[in-house]
Order: structure tokens, then C-alpha cells, then sequence
């Protein structure tokens, strides 16, 4: 019978490793495990080892470790030992970039649909077809496409940040495949309940001007509750937002940049002028118990920072006094608002510019909706473009035309 065990060497267990030059690592024979050893020092300084059936495969190993150093990259995780709860709980604390709102959203992400299905699994161990059937499950379990998208997101800038910081060696997201649905953007407000809403927000000042900044004119309820009165240029006529208020843990509310980072200046109209001042005055008449003036447009009732939760909570409180039924959230105003300038004939550049977007497909797709005004409208294009036996006649008459015009102009060539 053929033996196709690898023979040992003729060396000892404790003969001298392979001299090897400075930087390539050493190959040795380990008797006990009956295998060739490859050692060699990663990127970070530490010392790795590979157990071969082979010595070109000990020698492979040692190559590749010292063409990961000299490229600057890694081929072992820092701690190989580390799952990727811990992974990515670590990761969410040692960003300082991410915005509060955002950072919230990606530790809900983590918590509740990472965790309780791979978080036990080794980063290291860590595959496209793990991701895959994370995403198979969430699905199976009744999650929107939006639950899976933000998963994706979470995933994709840790493992990202990983390896560009040097502490795993490939991006395993690199070759996961999303699934095909998508998000389902919710509706503008309906124009029936739109109306009841503004009719009733007008009868108090602060509640008109905080419906007209979000139902008419769109912006984001976070930057609403940013806006201070020293960013409406009364001469100028314009409103310009550079902040939004959110809550971080340990300091409360905060200010931070707009959305999107940007600021932006709106115009504003001779109406929206008015709403706002008759607001200031009768705020002016209030601030004799207020604790501390911070030049909000739309603060708490001592003068202080209006919380998201608080602002969220007067909203539903308008749509009960309004008798609407439908749960529609703040957000839907922006959507409403933008809307409405479409379905107005409002071109989208210009829509782009009131709304702060940079991208066409974003606005059309998520926060441009067909009314059913725009609709009628469509339909009355349509019958009045339907082909008539009238238009048949204008077009053979036409036609008339246009021969007789060609048969004069060659009589007058002739001539």
C-alpha cells in the first residue's frame, strides 16, 4: 500500500528553524502535530503561525505576510476571538463622526437585528452568505425592506472602517447581494385632512407659524425646532437653516448641523411673512416666564429648547382637534409640502432647492407623490388630447396646405 503521508524531515523536532531572510518569516517541523510551521509577524507586530500539510504551503503563508505589510493591510482580525456583538458594540462607541439621530438608529439596528441573530458569531468567521441569510431571515420574520436596508448600513461602515483601519483583512460586504425590495415611502397628507389641519392650527399663532414652516413650506421637523429668529432676514425676505435640535445621551438637547450638513436660504412669501410676525408678538407677550432666551422660533414654554418628543406629542394633540383619523407623522408634512409644488406644476429643479436635495431620483421617488387633483388634472390632458374626427380634418386640411405650398414653390423655381 502507497503512503501518502508527508515524510518528516531528517531534521529533529528540535533542530534550528530555516534560516530565512529578515522579514520573510521561519518555516520549521513541528513532530508532535506532523506538520509544517509557518511563522511570520502581521502587520500589527504579532506573531502568526500556520499549521501545513505542505512546506510551500508554509512558505505561501509566510510570502503573503510580508506582502500584507509591505501593502499596509492585515490578514488576521486584531482579536479573531471577538464576535461581532462586541465587534460592532465597539465600533458604534469609538465613532465621534456620526450624528446623534444616526447613531441611535444604528445601536436599534445592532441591538434588535443584528445581535439576537449572528451577534454570537466570530468576526472572523464572518461570510457574504452569512449576511445573505441574515437578511432571508429578517424578511421571514415579517420585516420591512427599511429594517434591512439600515442593517446593511450598520454592517457596511463597521466592516468598512475595519479594514481601512488595518484590523481585518477583507470587507465581507464586498460581495453581499441586497435583497430586491424596497422601501415603502409613506404618503403625502391627504388634502381633506390637510386643510382641517391648517384651519386649526390657525386659531393660535405658535401652532399657524410651526404648520406653515412644515406643511407649506417642507422642513425637516429637527431643523424646525432649530430655527431662531436671527435666521429670518426681515429686509431680504428670507429664512435661511444651518441646524436641527437632537438629543445626545449625557448632554440633551443639542444643536447640530442641518441634515445634510448644508446651509440653505428660502424665500419667503408676503403671507408667511405675516404668520411669522404676528407668532414673534405674541411670543414677545409671553416671555415674562421664561428661565432663559435661546432665540428660538418654536421653544418650550420657559424659552428652552423644544424636545422632538414634545413637538410630536402637539402634533398628534392637532390632528384630534382637527377630527382627523389618520396616524400621519410630522414628517409627512415635508412630503406634503413638496407635493403639492409638484402636482402645482413646480418644476423639480426649483422643488430641489426649496428641499435641500441633491438628487432628483431622491426627491421624485420618496417625497414627490401623485394628489388626486394632479390626477383629474392628467385625465382632463388626456381627453383633451384624445384624437377627434375634428382633428382629423384639421390634419387633412393641413395636409392640403403643405402640398399646394410645395407644388407654388416649384411653379416659382420654374419661372
Amino acid at each position: 500500500m502507497t503512503n501518502n503521508k508527508p515524510r518528516a524531515p531528517r531534521k529533529s523536532a528540535n533542530s534550528s528553524k530555516d534560516k530565512r531572510a529578515n522579514g520573510e518569516g521561519s518555516i520549521y517541523w513541528d513532530q508532535s502535530k506532523k506538520r509544517w510551521i509557518g511563522a511570520a509577524y502581521d502587520i500589527n507586530g504579532k506573531l502568526r503561525r500556520k499549521s501545513c500539510i505542505k512546506k510551500s504551503e508554509a512558505e505561501d503563508f509566510c510570502h503573503a505576510q510580508k506582502k500584507a505589510r509591505s501593502l499596509g493591510t492585515s490578514t488576521f482580525a486584531t482579536n479573531p476571538k471577538m464576535t461581532l456583538g462586541d465587534f460592532l458594540d465597539h465600533w458604534l462607541d469609538t465613532r465621534g463622526i456620526i450624528k446623534p439621530e444616526t447613531r441611535r438608529n444604528y445601536k436599534t439596528a445592532i441591538k434588535n437585528w443584528i445581535r439576537p441573530y449572528i451577534g454570537k458569531f466570530l468576526v472572523s468567521a464572518i461570510r457574504p452568505a452569512t449576511i445573505e441569510n441574515l437578511y432571508q431571515q429578517l424578511e421571514d420574520a415579517g420585516y420591512k425592506a427599511g429594517t434591512t436596508n439600515v442593517v446593511h448600513a450598520v454592517l457596511s461602515k463597521a466592516f468598512a472602517d475595519a479594514v481601512r483601519l488595518g484590523e481585518i483583512p477583507v470587507n465581507p460586504m464586498d460581495r453581499v447581494q441586497k435583497l430586491t425590495r424596497k422601501s415603502v415611502s409613506s404618503k403625502h397628507i391627504l388634502k381633506s385632512d390637510e386643510i382641517r389641519i391648517y384651519a386649526e392650527a390657525s386659531k393660535n399663532p405658535y401652532i399657524h407659524a410651526r404648520i406653515e414652516i412644515g406643511l407649506v413650506m417642507g422642513i425637516r421637523p429637527g431643523e424646525v425646532l432649530g430655527l431662531k429668529w436671527s435666521d429670518i432676514d426681515w429686509n431680504q425676505r428670507t429664512l435661511t437653516i444651518e441646524r436641527q435640535v437632537q438629543r445626545v445621551k449625557s448632554q440633551g438637547l443639542v444643536f447640530q448641523s442641518s441634515k445634510t450638513g448644508k446651509t440653505r436660504t428660502l424665500h419667503l412669501s408676503d403671507s408667511q411673512i405675516e404668520i411669522l410676525m404676528i407668532h414673534r408678538y405674541d411670543q414677545d407677550s409671553k416671555k415674562g416666564s421664561w428661565v432663559q432666551d435661546e432665540d428660538l422660533l418654536f421653544p418650550n414654554s420657559v424659552g428652552k429648547k423644544q424636545d422632538p418628543k414634545a413637538d410630536h406629542k402637539a402634533w398628534k394633540a392637532l390632528l384630534t382637534a382637527a377630527g382627523v383619523k389618520a396616524d400621519y407623522t410630522r414628517y409627512q408634512m415635508r412630503k406634503t409640502a413638496f407635493t403639492n409644488l409638484s402636482a402645482s406644476g413646480v418644476d423639480v429643479k426649483t422643488i430641489m432647492e426649496m428641499s435641500g436635495h441633491t438628487q432628483a431620483s431622491t426627491l421624485l421617488t420618496s417625497y414627490v407623490h401623485a394628489t388626486s387633483e394632479s390626477i383629474k388634472n392628467a385625465l382632463s390632458v388626456q381627453d383633451r388630447n384624445r384624437p377627434t374626427a375634428e382633428m382629423l380634418k384639421d390634419v387633412e386640411i393641413d395636409r392640403q396646405l403643405e402640398e399646394w405650398i410645395q407644388v407654388a414653390t416649384v411653379v416659382g423655381k420654374d419661372i
